[in-house]
Protein backbone atom coordinates (compact mmCIF):
# COMPACT_ATOMS: atom_id res chain seq x y z
CA UNK A 1 0.00 0.00 0.00
CA UNK A 2 1.61 3.24 -1.15
CA UNK A 3 0.85 6.73 0.16
CA UNK A 4 -0.01 7.96 -3.36
CA UNK A 5 -2.89 5.53 -3.99
CA UNK A 6 -6.65 5.69 -3.50
CA UNK A 7 -6.58 2.50 -1.44
CA UNK A 8 -4.28 4.17 1.09
CA UNK A 9 -6.51 7.26 1.21
CA UNK A 10 -9.53 5.09 2.07
CA UNK A 11 -7.51 3.08 4.59
CA UNK A 12 -6.12 6.19 6.29
CA UNK A 13 -9.43 8.07 6.53
CA UNK A 14 -11.15 5.08 8.18
CA UNK A 15 -8.20 4.49 10.50
CA UNK A 16 -7.90 8.18 11.44
CA UNK A 17 -11.52 8.29 12.60
CA UNK A 18 -11.15 5.18 14.80
CA UNK A 19 -7.74 6.35 16.04
CA UNK A 20 -8.92 9.72 17.31
CA UNK A 21 -12.14 8.28 18.76
CA UNK A 22 -9.98 6.05 20.99
CA UNK A 23 -7.58 8.81 22.11
CA UNK A 24 -8.94 8.97 25.66
CA UNK A 25 -7.41 5.53 26.33
CA UNK A 26 -3.75 5.53 25.31
CA UNK A 27 -3.43 1.73 25.34
CA UNK A 28 -6.47 1.29 23.08
CA UNK A 29 -5.11 3.96 20.74
CA UNK A 30 -1.74 2.19 20.55
CA UNK A 31 -3.44 -1.15 19.86
CA UNK A 32 -5.36 0.53 17.03
CA UNK A 33 -2.13 2.02 15.67
CA UNK A 34 -0.30 -1.31 15.85
CA UNK A 35 -3.07 -3.24 14.10
CA UNK A 36 -3.25 -0.59 11.39
CA UNK A 37 0.52 -0.76 10.91
CA UNK A 38 0.44 -4.55 10.62
CA UNK A 39 -2.44 -4.44 8.11
CA UNK A 40 -0.60 -1.74 6.15
CA UNK A 41 2.55 -3.89 6.00
CA UNK A 42 0.70 -7.13 5.24
CA UNK A 43 -0.68 -5.85 1.94
CA UNK A 44 2.57 -6.78 0.16
CA UNK A 45 2.89 -10.23 1.72
CA UNK A 46 1.66 -11.19 5.22
CA UNK A 47 4.56 -13.60 5.63
CA UNK A 48 6.87 -10.58 5.77
CA UNK A 49 5.04 -9.54 8.92
CA UNK A 50 6.59 -12.46 10.77
CA UNK A 51 10.06 -11.11 9.88
CA UNK A 52 9.04 -7.83 11.54
CA UNK A 53 7.62 -9.55 14.62
CA UNK A 54 10.80 -11.58 15.25
CA UNK A 55 13.11 -8.59 16.00
CA UNK A 56 10.23 -6.89 17.82
CA UNK A 57 9.97 -9.73 20.35
CA UNK A 58 13.67 -10.59 20.64
CA UNK A 59 14.99 -7.03 20.90
CA UNK A 60 12.30 -6.18 23.45
CA UNK A 61 13.61 -9.13 25.49
CA UNK A 62 17.28 -8.22 24.96
CA UNK A 63 16.75 -4.58 25.94
CA UNK A 64 14.89 -5.49 29.15
CA UNK A 65 17.67 -7.93 30.03
CA UNK A 66 20.35 -5.30 29.41
CA UNK A 67 18.64 -2.78 31.67
CA UNK A 68 17.24 -5.00 34.42
CA UNK A 69 19.79 -7.82 34.36
CA UNK A 70 17.22 -10.61 34.32
CA UNK A 71 13.81 -11.38 32.86
CA UNK A 72 11.40 -13.78 34.53
CA UNK A 73 10.61 -17.21 33.13
CA UNK A 74 6.95 -16.36 32.68
CA UNK A 75 7.68 -13.40 30.38
CA UNK A 76 10.23 -15.40 28.37
CA UNK A 77 7.74 -18.22 27.82
CA UNK A 78 5.07 -15.71 26.84
CA UNK A 79 7.35 -14.07 24.28
CA UNK A 80 8.39 -17.46 22.92
CA UNK A 81 4.74 -18.41 22.54
CA UNK A 82 4.03 -15.16 20.64
CA UNK A 83 6.78 -15.98 18.14
CA UNK A 84 5.64 -19.58 17.59
CA UNK A 85 1.98 -18.58 17.26
CA UNK A 86 2.91 -15.79 14.83
CA UNK A 87 4.85 -18.28 12.74
CA UNK A 88 1.90 -20.66 12.42
CA UNK A 89 -0.57 -17.87 11.63
CA UNK A 90 1.57 -15.89 9.18
CA UNK A 91 3.84 -18.47 7.53
CA UNK A 92 1.58 -21.51 7.39
CA UNK A 93 -1.47 -19.58 6.20
CA UNK A 94 -2.00 -19.29 2.44
CA UNK A 95 -0.89 -15.74 1.77
CA UNK A 96 -3.14 -15.53 -1.27
CA UNK A 97 -6.03 -15.30 1.15
CA UNK A 98 -4.72 -11.97 2.38
CA UNK A 99 -5.26 -10.30 -0.96
CA UNK A 100 -7.80 -7.52 -1.28
CA UNK A 101 -10.33 -9.81 -3.00
CA UNK A 102 -13.13 -10.37 -0.51
CA UNK A 103 -13.99 -13.78 -1.97
CA UNK A 104 -10.66 -15.15 -0.73
CA UNK A 105 -11.20 -14.35 2.93
CA UNK A 106 -13.35 -17.40 3.79
CA UNK A 107 -10.34 -19.56 2.89
CA UNK A 108 -8.00 -17.46 4.98
CA UNK A 109 -7.05 -20.23 7.37
CA UNK A 110 -7.01 -23.11 4.93
CA UNK A 111 -3.62 -24.74 5.21
CA UNK A 112 -2.12 -26.80 2.40
CA UNK A 113 -0.34 -29.24 4.73
CA UNK A 114 1.19 -31.56 2.10
CA UNK A 115 3.02 -28.66 0.46
CA UNK A 116 4.04 -27.26 3.82
CA UNK A 117 5.57 -30.55 4.92
CA UNK A 118 7.60 -30.68 1.71
CA UNK A 119 8.70 -27.05 1.98
CA UNK A 120 11.09 -25.18 4.25
CA UNK A 121 8.35 -24.39 6.77
CA UNK A 122 9.16 -27.10 9.29
CA UNK A 123 12.89 -26.51 8.97
CA UNK A 124 12.39 -22.82 9.71
CA UNK A 125 10.16 -23.67 12.67
CA UNK A 126 12.87 -26.02 13.99
CA UNK A 127 15.44 -23.23 13.66
CA UNK A 128 13.19 -20.83 15.57
CA UNK A 129 12.67 -23.38 18.37
CA UNK A 130 16.44 -23.97 18.62
CA UNK A 131 17.11 -20.23 18.84
CA UNK A 132 14.44 -19.78 21.51
CA UNK A 133 15.80 -22.70 23.53
CA UNK A 134 19.36 -21.33 23.39
CA UNK A 135 18.20 -17.87 24.45
CA UNK A 136 16.21 -19.29 27.37
CA UNK A 137 19.19 -21.43 28.43
CA UNK A 138 21.39 -18.32 28.50
CA UNK A 139 19.33 -16.67 31.24
CA UNK A 140 20.02 -19.11 34.09
CA UNK A 141 23.62 -19.53 32.87
CA UNK A 142 24.33 -15.78 32.99
CA UNK A 143 22.29 -14.99 36.08
CA UNK A 144 25.35 -14.87 38.35
CA UNK A 145 27.40 -12.76 35.95
CA UNK A 146 28.02 -9.12 36.80
CA UNK A 147 25.70 -6.63 35.11
CA UNK A 148 28.26 -5.18 32.68
CA UNK A 149 29.37 -8.58 31.37
CA UNK A 150 25.79 -9.79 30.92
CA UNK A 151 24.73 -6.55 29.20
CA UNK A 152 27.65 -6.75 26.80
CA UNK A 153 26.67 -10.33 25.90
CA UNK A 154 23.05 -9.48 25.14
CA UNK A 155 23.78 -6.29 23.19
CA UNK A 156 26.26 -8.31 21.12
CA UNK A 157 23.67 -11.05 20.53
CA UNK A 158 21.11 -8.45 19.50
CA UNK A 159 23.44 -6.79 16.98
CA UNK A 160 24.57 -10.16 15.55
CA UNK A 161 20.99 -11.33 15.22
CA UNK A 162 19.78 -8.10 13.58
CA UNK A 163 22.67 -7.93 11.12
CA UNK A 164 22.30 -11.64 10.32
CA UNK A 165 18.61 -11.16 9.54
CA UNK A 166 19.37 -8.15 7.37
CA UNK A 167 22.33 -9.85 5.72
CA UNK A 168 20.42 -13.02 4.87
CA UNK A 169 17.43 -11.34 3.25
CA UNK A 170 19.22 -8.40 1.65
CA UNK A 171 22.68 -9.68 0.74
CA UNK A 172 22.46 -13.47 0.37
CA UNK A 173 21.82 -13.28 -3.38
CA UNK A 174 24.48 -10.60 -3.84
CA UNK A 175 27.28 -12.49 -2.09
CA UNK A 176 26.29 -15.83 -3.62
CA UNK A 177 26.37 -14.44 -7.15
CA UNK A 178 29.63 -12.55 -6.45
CA UNK A 179 31.26 -15.70 -5.07
CA UNK A 180 30.19 -17.79 -8.08
CA UNK A 181 31.49 -15.13 -10.47
CA UNK A 182 34.81 -14.91 -8.58
CA UNK A 183 35.23 -18.70 -8.57
CA UNK A 184 34.54 -18.81 -12.29
CA UNK A 185 37.04 -16.04 -13.11
CA UNK A 186 39.84 -17.27 -10.83
CA UNK A 187 39.50 -21.05 -10.92
CA UNK A 188 37.18 -21.80 -13.82
CA UNK A 189 34.62 -23.30 -11.44
CA UNK A 190 31.06 -22.90 -12.64
CA UNK A 191 27.98 -22.92 -10.46
CA UNK A 192 24.30 -22.16 -10.53
CA UNK A 193 23.60 -18.63 -9.26
CA UNK A 194 19.92 -19.51 -8.84
CA UNK A 195 20.45 -22.06 -6.09
CA UNK A 196 18.33 -20.02 -3.70
CA UNK A 197 16.66 -16.71 -4.48
CA UNK A 198 15.73 -14.75 -1.38
CA UNK A 199 12.87 -12.27 -1.66
CA UNK A 200 13.69 -8.95 0.06
CA UNK A 201 11.08 -7.96 2.70
CA UNK A 202 10.13 -4.34 2.05
CA UNK A 203 11.47 -1.85 4.60
CA UNK A 204 13.73 -4.34 6.38
CA UNK A 205 16.77 -2.02 6.29
CA UNK A 206 14.83 0.70 8.10
CA UNK A 207 13.28 -1.28 10.94
CA UNK A 208 16.43 -3.32 11.55
CA UNK A 209 18.44 -0.11 12.00
CA UNK A 210 15.75 1.12 14.41
CA UNK A 211 16.09 -2.02 16.54
CA UNK A 212 19.90 -1.76 16.61
CA UNK A 213 19.84 1.88 17.67
CA UNK A 214 17.24 1.11 20.35
CA UNK A 215 19.17 -1.74 21.98
CA UNK A 216 22.52 0.09 21.76
CA UNK A 217 20.99 3.25 23.29
CA UNK A 218 19.60 1.17 26.18
CA UNK A 219 23.05 -0.40 26.62
CA UNK A 220 24.67 3.06 26.65
CA UNK A 221 22.04 4.25 29.17
CA UNK A 222 20.92 6.97 26.76
CA UNK A 223 17.31 5.82 27.09
CA UNK A 224 15.23 3.55 29.30
CA UNK A 225 13.95 0.33 27.79
CA UNK A 226 10.25 0.04 27.03
CA UNK A 227 8.45 -1.92 29.73
CA UNK A 228 5.56 -2.50 27.35
CA UNK A 229 5.89 -4.85 24.38
CA UNK A 230 2.96 -3.02 22.78
CA UNK A 231 4.75 0.35 22.91
CA UNK A 232 7.94 -1.08 21.46
CA UNK A 233 6.02 -2.90 18.73
CA UNK A 234 4.29 0.37 17.77
CA UNK A 235 7.68 2.14 17.65
CA UNK A 236 9.11 -0.48 15.31
CA UNK A 237 6.03 -0.92 13.10
CA UNK A 238 4.91 2.75 13.02
CA UNK A 239 3.45 2.68 9.52
CA UNK A 240 4.28 6.25 8.37
CA UNK A 241 7.98 5.30 8.72
CA UNK A 242 7.86 1.56 8.19
CA UNK A 243 8.68 1.27 4.49
CA UNK A 244 11.27 3.98 3.85
CA UNK A 245 12.04 5.75 7.10
CA UNK A 246 13.04 8.12 8.49
CA UNK A 247 15.00 5.93 10.91
CA UNK A 248 13.61 7.77 13.92
CA UNK A 249 15.34 7.11 17.24
CA UNK A 250 13.52 5.61 20.19
CA UNK A 251 14.56 8.62 22.27
CA UNK A 252 12.35 10.81 20.10
CA UNK A 253 9.47 8.56 19.05
CA UNK A 254 9.00 6.16 21.99
CA UNK A 255 8.04 8.82 24.59
CA UNK A 256 5.39 10.10 22.17
CA UNK A 257 3.99 6.56 21.94
CA UNK A 258 4.05 6.06 25.72
CA UNK A 259 2.28 9.33 26.57
CA UNK A 260 -1.14 10.69 25.58
CA UNK A 261 -1.13 12.54 22.30
CA UNK A 262 -3.07 15.71 21.53
CA UNK A 263 -6.16 15.58 19.40
CA UNK A 264 -6.50 17.28 16.06
CA UNK A 265 -6.09 21.05 16.11
CA UNK A 266 -6.20 23.58 13.31
CA UNK A 267 -2.40 23.93 13.48
CA UNK A 268 -1.68 20.18 13.35
CA UNK A 269 -4.19 19.63 10.52
CA UNK A 270 -2.77 22.54 8.52
CA UNK A 271 0.82 21.35 8.98
CA UNK A 272 0.00 17.69 8.37
CA UNK A 273 -2.07 18.29 5.23
CA UNK A 274 0.52 20.70 3.81
CA UNK A 275 3.39 18.26 4.35
CA UNK A 276 1.42 15.43 2.79
CA UNK A 277 0.28 17.45 -0.23
CA UNK A 278 3.73 18.93 -0.81
CA UNK A 279 5.27 15.47 -0.63
CA UNK A 280 2.59 14.09 -2.94
CA UNK A 281 3.35 16.86 -5.44
CA UNK A 282 7.07 16.04 -5.33
CA UNK A 283 6.36 12.37 -5.91
CA UNK A 284 3.62 12.19 -8.54
CA UNK A 285 4.14 15.46 -10.43
CA UNK A 286 7.92 15.81 -10.34
CA UNK A 287 9.50 12.40 -9.62
CA UNK A 288 7.06 10.13 -11.49
CA UNK A 289 7.05 12.27 -14.64
CA UNK A 290 10.81 12.69 -14.70
CA UNK A 291 11.15 8.93 -14.07
CA UNK A 292 9.74 8.34 -17.56
CA UNK A 293 12.60 10.36 -19.04
CA UNK A 294 15.20 8.73 -16.83
CA UNK A 295 13.99 5.24 -17.75
CA UNK A 296 14.07 6.05 -21.45
CA UNK A 297 17.67 7.30 -21.22
CA UNK A 298 19.07 4.66 -18.84
CA UNK A 299 16.91 1.71 -19.93
CA UNK A 300 18.77 0.60 -23.09
CA UNK A 301 22.12 0.61 -21.28
CA UNK A 302 21.22 -1.08 -17.99
CA UNK A 303 21.43 -4.48 -19.71
CA UNK A 304 25.04 -5.36 -20.57
CA UNK A 305 25.48 -5.90 -24.30
CA UNK A 306 28.52 -6.93 -26.29
CA UNK A 307 29.97 -5.12 -28.05
CA UNK A 308 29.07 -1.92 -26.17
CA UNK A 309 27.92 0.80 -28.57
CA UNK A 310 28.78 4.31 -27.37
CA UNK A 311 25.85 6.63 -28.23
CA UNK A 312 26.83 9.79 -30.11
CA UNK A 313 24.71 12.04 -27.91
CA UNK A 314 26.61 12.98 -24.78
CA UNK A 315 24.18 15.78 -23.94
CA UNK A 316 21.32 13.27 -23.78
CA UNK A 317 23.25 11.16 -21.28
CA UNK A 318 24.13 14.24 -19.23
CA UNK A 319 20.48 15.28 -19.16
CA UNK A 320 19.65 11.77 -17.91
CA UNK A 321 22.05 12.15 -14.97
CA UNK A 322 20.62 15.53 -13.92
CA UNK A 323 17.10 14.22 -14.44
CA UNK A 324 17.77 11.40 -11.98
CA UNK A 325 19.34 13.92 -9.60
CA UNK A 326 15.97 15.67 -9.45
CA UNK A 327 13.95 12.45 -9.51
CA UNK A 328 15.58 10.76 -6.54
CA UNK A 329 15.39 13.89 -4.41
CA UNK A 330 11.74 14.55 -5.26
CA UNK A 331 10.88 10.86 -4.79
CA UNK A 332 12.59 10.27 -1.45
CA UNK A 333 12.02 13.68 0.15
CA UNK A 334 8.44 13.47 -1.12
CA UNK A 335 7.95 10.20 0.76
CA UNK A 336 9.49 11.74 3.89
CA UNK A 337 7.22 14.79 3.71
CA UNK A 338 4.16 12.56 3.34
CA UNK A 339 5.38 10.41 6.23
CA UNK A 340 5.83 13.44 8.46
CA UNK A 341 2.45 14.80 7.42
CA UNK A 342 0.66 11.55 8.27
CA UNK A 343 2.49 11.36 11.61
CA UNK A 344 1.50 14.95 12.38
CA UNK A 345 -2.17 14.10 11.81
CA UNK A 346 -1.71 11.28 14.32
CA UNK A 347 -0.25 13.66 16.92
CA UNK A 348 3.44 12.80 16.40
CA UNK A 349 6.40 15.05 15.65
CA UNK A 350 8.89 12.98 13.66
CA UNK A 351 12.40 13.91 12.65
CA UNK A 352 13.39 15.99 9.63
CA UNK A 353 15.12 13.84 7.00
CA UNK A 354 16.00 16.41 4.31
CA UNK A 355 17.17 19.99 4.70
CA UNK A 356 17.84 21.47 1.24
CA UNK A 357 20.71 19.05 0.49
CA UNK A 358 21.47 20.37 -3.01
CA UNK A 359 22.38 23.76 -1.52
CA UNK A 360 25.31 22.17 0.33
CA UNK A 361 28.77 23.70 -0.01
CA UNK A 362 30.70 20.47 0.65
CA UNK A 363 29.98 16.72 0.47
CA UNK A 364 30.15 16.62 4.28
CA UNK A 365 27.42 19.27 4.53
CA UNK A 366 25.43 17.34 1.92
CA UNK A 367 25.40 14.26 4.14
CA UNK A 368 24.30 16.37 7.11
CA UNK A 369 21.30 17.43 5.02
CA UNK A 370 20.50 14.32 2.92
CA UNK A 371 18.80 11.30 4.52
CA UNK A 372 19.64 12.81 7.89
CA UNK A 373 18.30 9.84 9.85
CA UNK A 374 20.70 7.45 8.08
CA UNK A 375 23.75 9.74 8.09
CA UNK A 376 23.37 10.46 11.83
CA UNK A 377 22.82 6.74 12.46
CA UNK A 378 26.06 5.88 10.65
CA UNK A 379 27.81 8.65 12.55
CA UNK A 380 26.63 7.56 16.01
CA UNK A 381 26.81 3.78 15.64
CA UNK A 382 29.68 3.31 13.19
CA UNK A 383 31.86 6.38 12.59
CA UNK A 384 32.23 7.45 16.25
CA UNK A 385 32.83 3.89 17.57
CA UNK A 386 35.59 3.57 14.93
CA UNK A 387 37.25 6.62 16.45
CA UNK A 388 35.45 9.44 14.68
CA UNK A 389 37.50 12.63 14.62
CA UNK A 390 39.29 11.78 17.88
CA UNK A 391 42.34 10.27 16.18
CA UNK A 392 45.04 11.00 13.62
CA UNK A 393 44.20 12.49 10.23
CA UNK A 394 44.92 9.22 8.42
CA UNK A 395 42.59 7.30 10.74
CA UNK A 396 39.90 9.93 10.19
CA UNK A 397 40.20 9.25 6.44
CA UNK A 398 39.99 5.51 7.15
CA UNK A 399 36.91 5.95 9.35
CA UNK A 400 35.26 8.09 6.69
CA UNK A 401 35.89 5.56 3.94
CA UNK A 402 34.66 2.59 6.00
CA UNK A 403 31.50 4.46 6.99
CA UNK A 404 30.69 5.57 3.46
CA UNK A 405 31.44 2.18 1.90
CA UNK A 406 29.08 0.48 4.35
CA UNK A 407 26.57 3.29 3.86
CA UNK A 408 26.68 2.60 0.14
CA UNK A 409 26.22 -1.12 0.69
CA UNK A 410 23.23 -0.38 2.97
CA UNK A 411 21.47 1.18 -0.03
CA UNK A 412 21.55 -1.99 -2.05
CA UNK A 413 23.19 -5.33 -2.73
CA UNK A 414 25.18 -4.26 -5.78
CA UNK A 415 28.76 -3.25 -6.49
CA UNK A 416 27.53 0.01 -8.00
CA UNK A 417 26.19 1.01 -4.56
CA UNK A 418 29.52 0.12 -2.97
CA UNK A 419 31.29 2.27 -5.56
CA UNK A 420 28.81 5.07 -4.94
CA UNK A 421 29.55 4.98 -1.22
CA UNK A 422 33.29 4.86 -1.89
CA UNK A 423 32.98 7.78 -4.31
CA UNK A 424 31.34 9.93 -1.61
CA UNK A 425 33.96 8.81 0.89
CA UNK A 426 36.74 9.95 -1.47
CA UNK A 427 35.01 13.30 -2.00
CA UNK A 428 34.75 13.86 1.75
CA UNK A 429 38.42 12.93 2.26
CA UNK A 430 39.55 15.28 -0.54
CA UNK A 431 37.48 18.22 0.75
CA UNK A 432 38.83 17.62 4.26
CA UNK A 433 42.42 17.31 3.01
CA UNK A 434 42.11 20.61 1.09
CA UNK A 435 40.69 22.34 4.19
CA UNK A 436 37.40 23.20 2.48
CA UNK A 437 35.31 21.12 4.88
CA UNK A 438 36.77 22.95 7.87
CA UNK A 439 36.89 26.52 6.51
CA UNK A 440 33.83 26.78 4.25
CA UNK A 441 31.80 28.69 6.87
CA UNK A 442 34.27 31.57 6.63
CA UNK A 443 34.02 31.86 2.83
CA UNK A 444 32.65 35.02 1.29
CA UNK A 445 29.61 34.76 -0.99
CA UNK A 446 31.34 34.19 -4.34
CA UNK A 447 33.50 31.40 -2.86
CA UNK A 448 30.41 29.73 -1.41
CA UNK A 449 28.64 29.92 -4.78
CA UNK A 450 31.58 28.38 -6.66
CA UNK A 451 32.19 25.67 -4.04
CA UNK A 452 28.48 24.86 -3.89
CA UNK A 453 28.28 24.64 -7.69
CA UNK A 454 31.22 22.22 -7.80
CA UNK A 455 29.76 20.15 -4.96
CA UNK A 456 26.35 19.89 -6.63
CA UNK A 457 27.85 18.67 -9.90
CA UNK A 458 30.05 16.13 -8.11
CA UNK A 459 27.01 14.81 -6.25
CA UNK A 460 24.99 14.68 -9.47
CA UNK A 461 27.76 12.67 -11.14
CA UNK A 462 27.67 10.25 -8.21
CA UNK A 463 24.00 9.55 -8.93
CA UNK A 464 25.15 7.89 -12.14
CA UNK A 465 26.70 5.12 -10.02
CA UNK A 466 23.53 4.91 -7.94
CA UNK A 467 21.15 4.64 -10.91
CA UNK A 468 23.24 2.29 -13.05
CA UNK A 469 22.61 -1.42 -12.58
CA UNK A 470 26.12 -2.40 -13.67
CA UNK A 471 29.56 -0.94 -14.37
CA UNK A 472 29.02 -1.24 -18.12
CA UNK A 473 26.26 1.38 -17.94
CA UNK A 474 28.53 3.74 -16.02
CA UNK A 475 31.28 3.43 -18.63
CA UNK A 476 28.83 3.98 -21.50
CA UNK A 477 27.62 7.24 -19.96
CA UNK A 478 31.11 8.51 -19.12
CA UNK A 479 32.52 7.73 -22.57
CA UNK A 480 29.50 9.23 -24.29
CA UNK A 481 29.65 12.47 -22.28
CA UNK A 482 33.38 13.03 -22.78
CA UNK A 483 33.92 11.53 -26.24
CA UNK A 484 30.65 12.55 -27.91
CA UNK A 485 29.60 15.79 -26.19
CA UNK A 486 27.29 16.90 -29.00
CA UNK A 487 23.56 17.08 -28.42
CA UNK A 488 20.41 16.19 -30.31
CA UNK A 489 16.91 17.61 -30.62
CA UNK A 490 15.71 14.78 -28.39
CA UNK A 491 18.12 15.85 -25.62
CA UNK A 492 16.78 19.41 -25.69
CA UNK A 493 13.20 18.14 -25.66
CA UNK A 494 13.99 16.07 -22.58
CA UNK A 495 15.57 19.14 -20.97
CA UNK A 496 12.48 21.29 -21.61
CA UNK A 497 10.21 18.54 -20.23
CA UNK A 498 12.28 18.35 -17.05
CA UNK A 499 11.97 22.12 -16.61
CA UNK A 500 8.20 21.93 -17.09
CA UNK A 501 7.84 19.32 -14.36
CA UNK A 502 10.36 20.68 -11.83
CA UNK A 503 10.36 24.49 -12.17
CA UNK A 504 8.00 25.04 -9.22
CA UNK A 505 9.98 22.68 -6.98
CA UNK A 506 13.24 24.45 -7.88
CA UNK A 507 11.70 27.90 -7.31
CA UNK A 508 10.21 26.83 -3.97
CA UNK A 509 13.56 25.40 -2.85
CA UNK A 510 15.30 28.67 -3.73
CA UNK A 511 12.74 30.57 -1.64
CA UNK A 512 13.29 28.12 1.23
CA UNK A 513 17.06 28.65 1.07
CA UNK A 514 16.73 32.45 0.71
CA UNK A 515 14.29 32.82 3.63
CA UNK A 516 16.00 30.06 5.66
CA UNK A 517 12.55 28.58 6.34
CA UNK A 518 11.37 25.14 5.28
CA UNK A 519 7.81 26.50 5.48
CA UNK A 520 8.18 29.88 3.77
CA UNK A 521 4.43 30.17 3.16
CA UNK A 522 4.04 31.18 6.80
CA UNK A 523 5.62 34.58 6.07
CA UNK A 524 3.40 35.37 3.07
CA UNK A 525 -0.19 36.59 3.02
CA UNK A 526 -3.29 34.51 2.37
CA UNK A 527 -3.39 35.38 -1.33
CA UNK A 528 0.06 33.90 -2.01
CA UNK A 529 -0.77 30.79 0.01
CA UNK A 530 -4.07 30.37 -1.83
CA UNK A 531 -2.35 30.50 -5.22
CA UNK A 532 0.24 27.95 -4.16
CA UNK A 533 -2.54 25.59 -3.06
CA UNK A 534 -4.43 26.13 -6.32
CA UNK A 535 -1.31 25.31 -8.34
CA UNK A 536 -0.58 22.15 -6.30
CA UNK A 537 -4.14 20.85 -6.63
CA UNK A 538 -4.36 21.53 -10.37
CA UNK A 539 -0.90 20.04 -10.96
CA UNK A 540 -1.92 16.88 -9.07
CA UNK A 541 -5.10 16.67 -11.13
CA UNK A 542 -3.65 17.44 -14.55
CA UNK A 543 0.05 16.43 -14.63
CA UNK A 544 -0.03 13.10 -12.80
CA UNK A 545 1.17 10.20 -15.00
CA UNK A 546 -1.10 7.19 -15.39
CA UNK A 547 1.53 4.75 -14.16
CA UNK A 548 2.52 5.26 -10.51
CA UNK A 549 5.91 3.64 -9.82
CA UNK A 550 6.87 2.66 -6.29
CA UNK A 551 9.05 4.93 -4.21
CA UNK A 552 12.71 4.38 -5.06
CA UNK A 553 13.73 3.71 -1.45
CA UNK A 554 11.20 0.89 -1.06
CA UNK A 555 13.92 -1.26 -2.67
CA UNK A 556 16.33 -0.60 0.20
Amino acid sequence: MQFNTYSFALFFICFLIVYHLSRKKIRLQNITLLLASYVFYSVWDPRFLFILIVPTVLDYLFAKTIQHGHVGTGLRLKLSGILILSFFVLVFVRHEAFSLHISSFPDCFTVDWPNIINSYGWKLLALILIVLCLINILFPVTRKWDHRRRSKLFVTLSIIFSLSLLGFFKYFNFFTESFILLAKNLFGITGDPNILKILLPIGISFYIFKTISYVVDVYRSNIKCSESLLDFAVYLAFFPQLLAGPIDRAGNLLPQIQNPRPGLTFGSVREGVWLFMWGLFKKVVVADNIAIIVNEIFGPYNIPVSPVVIPEDGLRMLVGIYAFTIQIYADFSGYTDMSRGIARLLGFNTMLNFNLPYFSITPGVFWRRWHISLSTWLRDYLYIPLGGNRCSELKIYRNTMITMLLGGLWHGASWTFVLWGGYHGILMVIFRFLGIEKNHKEYILWKKVITGFITFNLIAFGWLLFRSENITTVMVFIKSIFLSPSGSIEAWEYFISILNFSWFLVLFQIIQAWTKKLDPLSIYNWFVRLNVWIYLIFALMMITPVKKPEFIYFAF
